[in-house]
């Protein structure tokens, strides 16, 4: 999977085991604070943003991160458009094989 072949709702795993879902063309300017495309942290209780977010600028279009702990390992996506934000309903479109 490619970093362009990332969708709005679809959630990614890091190497470090963290969850985040994807928001492309956010509409945001690139600030320290936002971007136009983002991840945003789903906590363990499966709160999304409120632990915080990363900039896909920071990924190369192999979904890879400078620093390997944040490089995404494995990605999620649900079949309709009502399940998104429902993590119980995502399942595994893409895993790194080199993991």
């Amino acid at each position: 999977m490619l970093k362009k072949d990332l969708k709005s709702g679809m959630v990614v795993r890091t190497n470090n085991n963290i969850y985040y879902m994807v928001l492309i063309d956010t509409g945001m300017e690139t600030s320290e604070y936002s971007d136009k495309d983002v991840l945003l942290a789903i906590d363990r209780k499966g709160n999304i943003g409120h632990d915080g977010w990363m900039s896909l600028f920071a990924y190369n279009e192999k979904l890879e991160c400078e620093h390997n702990e944040w490089s995404i390992a494995e990605v999620f996506s649900v079949r309709c458009a009502a399940d998104i934000g429902r993590i119980v309903r995502y399942r595994s479109i893409w895993k790194r094989q080199d993991n």
